[in-house]
């Protein structure tokens, strides 16, 4: 008995090692290569597109039946402009043992090396992945009733079998794909488009996918560049059983880096057979600088359908800015319609240059005396707002300009609608008044609007910097009361154009207000602080100053700001009067500043010289100089006529009321007293002088030069006084 077995156990081993040498002879010498027509045929057939197995078709050698295929190529529509519509280097894949056994044909591992895949539309919008009955039916007249009967049993059987699967194609695939793993290596897939010119190309440099059988979930990993723009990630999505019965929503997990962002999603799909609809929790990351933007952070719910989208915004905090409200998107219209309702208890502008790359920073308009750059010639991109319709309403408990400036209670209204933008109105809390602003931008006429008023807005309360602090500070001690006008249009393709057609009135009204003289600490080392230096009550600390008003009214047009004694101010210390013109294209800057104590019996030459001030350059780089005319005749009157010269010019040279002279012409006219007129003594005085002064400087032009240069060297004196 014991021998029988041995026998037994010799013949069975011996059976296998020659069912196994035999099996691997008819795997090695099995030519897979004759078959290779047959698939080309049934390709065709199906698709009416040749495919063709330039290089070995072979069957692996290994436990696991494996089928290689090299260098495959299926052709392009005719109308394309490759050749080839698909190409692919290398093609593996490999059969789970078990089910073919059982004759059931389970695809267990694909995998592809370089393949390459070019997608187009044609001119008149055909698609060459679209494989049209046409091209179908073409092939399929070639093959007769006869050629089909001389076919051999093998190749009949394939087709056969082709034929039946062929009835639900997409039940056929899923079914085989249901135990798998793929994976793709250098991949390429390029899209161009011929009528728009359009061209996309997503490089592949890894790609995996796998489940282990129909019930499990559905993992992918991933490594590719879209247009040259890194995207690495992966994704666990729900298993292929529950996206067949469609009986409860799919789920979905995604963990993206794209773009320099990272984004976190995890929701499910629903009714993926219909219209589909999603929901998910978002997770979003911008790191500082990227798109060239803030850092920013969201936390969100989305949910909604291909053509409608809602965001609950959790929280958006964007450089520790934090923001919560709802956006929606709408693609069901003409145009794409998005709405947001954002608000924020704090937002700190100062953040965005402090604490980030991001290259935003607010002008100093007061605290620096930076210019804005010459206006380009550059189209305005006004065809941006036909793309898209949005609402937004935007509202902020506080809003940090700079330190110091600030705003509160932000409220924001703004609606696009075929091209019209209407901000209506903006509303803030400002120096702890009011400020409206109104303003419309039309790019259907290519014309821009712009009003702003204030009420109750206190100067002291506007920068912290207006408010005394201490001793030798300069700063509102009572008033400060502070009105603000601006109505402005324009029109124009282009920032230029738009910037020259402008026209209408900037006005700023300070009301009666008692003002500590002092240092303007937050003017230190600008322009304005040069200029304040040259007027006699900037040096003088803690006097008080009794402001009987102050205007800045300037007229927009013809591409200028002109100030017509459009500069005032009225107290008991000095008057002022400024008269002059920015030019809004270039820059330019002209104006004469004439600032007068209000004494003629002053006689010092070189505080008289300092009423003949001008300012010329630009707002970039402007030049304090001194009105070199009237410093000539000044000096020429003095030699002439004696010092008593300068205080009689200085008086009638002087506006009585130079608020009201600034507003002449303004609804803001009658808002201070007209001037009082000059006696006939004093007048006739003045007049006078004036003309001997007159007639010196005619004899005197040889010495014209010397004098100029005189007149600089007292203003120098006057900037720099002995004692001072």
């Amino acid at each position: 008995m014991k021998k029988l077995f041995k026998v037994t156990v010799y013949v069975i081993l011996s059976l296998i090692i020659l069912l196994g040498a035999g099996g691997y002879l008819f795997i090695r010498n099995f030519d897979l290569n004759k078959y290779k027509s047959y698939a080309s045929e049934i390709v065709e057939k199906q698709l009416g597109r040749k495919l063709a197995i330039n290089g070995n078709a072979s069957v692996g050698i290994s436990l696991i039946p494996t089928i290689i295929l090299e260098d495959v190529e299926l052709s392009n529509a005719s109308w394309a402009s490759r050749p080839q519509m698909v190409k692919i280097k290398s093609l593996e894949v490999k059969f789970s043992l078990l089910p073919l056994l059982k004759k059931q044909i389970v695809i267990d591992n694909v995998a592809l090396a370089k393949p390459e895949i070019y997608l187009e539309k044609s001119k008149d919008g055909q698609a060459n992945w679209e494989f049209s009955a046409s091209e179908k039916n073409a092939v399929a007249e070639k093959v007769s009733e006869q050629e089909n009967a001389a076919l051999t049993p093998e190749k009949q059987e394939i087709i056969s079998k082709v034929k039946s699967e062929s009835a639900n194609p997409a039940a056929a695939v899923l079914a085989g794909f249901a135990a798998k793993n793929v994976s793709v290596e250098n991949g390429l897939v390029e899209y161009a488009d011929q009528k728009s010119g359009q061209k996309t190309s997503l490089v592949i440099n890894s790609f995996t996918m796998a489940a282990t059988d129909i019930n499990s979930d559905i993992t992918a990993a991933f490594d590719i560049a879209l247009d040259g723009q890194q995207i690495k990630g992966k994704t666990v999505l729900g298993s292929l059983n529950i996206l067949l019965s469609g009986t409860q929503p799919y789920p979905v997990s995604l963990d993206v880096r794209a773009y320099g962002a990272d984004l976190n999603l995890k929701g499910t799909v629903a009714e993926l057979a219909g219209d589909p609809r999603f929901a998910a929790d978002i997770n979003f990351y911008n790191p500082a600088g990227n798109f060239g933007a803030p850092e920013t952070t969201l936390n969100g719910y989305a949910e909604g359908t291909a053509k409608k989208v809602n965001l609950n915004v959790k929280l958006l905090n964007i450089v520790n800015n934090r923001i919560t409200g709802k956006i929606a998107a709408d693609f069901t219209g003409k145009l794409p319609m998005i709405s947001a309702d954002l608000r924020s208890d704090l937002v700190n502008l100062q953040n965005f240059s402090q604490n980030s790359s991001f290259a935003f920073e607010l002008p100093g308009l007061i605290s620096t005396a930076e210019a804005s750059p010459l206006v380009p010639d550059t189209a305005i991109p006004y065809g941006d707002m036909n793309k898209v319709n949005a609402k937004l309403a935007l509202d902020i408990k506080k809003l940090v300009i700079q330190s110091g400036l600030e705003a509160n209670n932000v409220l924001m209204s703004a609606n696009l609608q075929n091209g019209v933008l209407n901000v209506d109105p903006l509303q803030l809390n400002f120096g702890g008044g009011d400020i409206a602003v109104n303003a419309a931008v039309n790019a259907n006429t290519r014309t821009v609007t712009l009003k702003a008023t204030s009420k109750d807005m206190l100067l002291q309360s506007l920068h912290k910097e207006f408010a005394v602090s201490g001793n030798g500070d300069f700063g509102v001690l009572s008033g400060g009361n502070t009105d603000i006008d601006i109505n402005l249009s324009g029109s124009g393709s282009t920032y230029r154009e738009l910037v020259r057609s402008l026209s209408g009135r900037a006005v700023v009204i300070l009301n009666k207000s008692v003002i500590q003289t002092g240092n303007l600490s937050f003017l230190t080392g600008n322009f304005v602080s040069q200029l304040l230096n040259a007027l006699p009550f900037a040096r003088k600390n803690n006097e008080k100053m009794d402001v009987k008003c102050a205007v800045v009214r300037a007229d927009i047009g013809s591409g200028k700001a002109v100030f017509p004694k459009g500069i005032a101010l009225d107290s008991n210390v000095m008057k002022l009067v400024s008269d002059g013109n920015i030019n809004l294209v270039n820059d330019q800057l002209d104006f004469s500043i004439r600032p007068f104590s209000g004494k003629v019996v002053d006689t010092n030459v070189a505080q008289a010289l300092s009423s003949f001030i001008k300012v010329r350059g630009t707002i970039e780089d402007p030049k304090i100089a001194i009105d070199d005319k009237q410093a000539l005749k000044a000096l020429v009157g003095v030699a002439t006529t004696g010092p008593a010269y300068l205080g009689s010019k200085l008086v009638l040279d002087a506006d009585s009321a130079p608020c009201y002279t600034a507003l002449k012409g303004t609804p803001y006219q009658d808002r201070f007293p007209a001037p009082e007129g000059v006696s006939n003594a004093t007048q006739e005085v003045y007049q006078g002088a004036d003309q001997v002064v007159d007639d010196s400087v005619d004899a005197l032009k040889n010495t014209a030069k010397d004098l100029k240069n005189t007149a600089k060297d007292l203003l120098n004196m006057f900037k720099n006084p002995k004692g001072k």
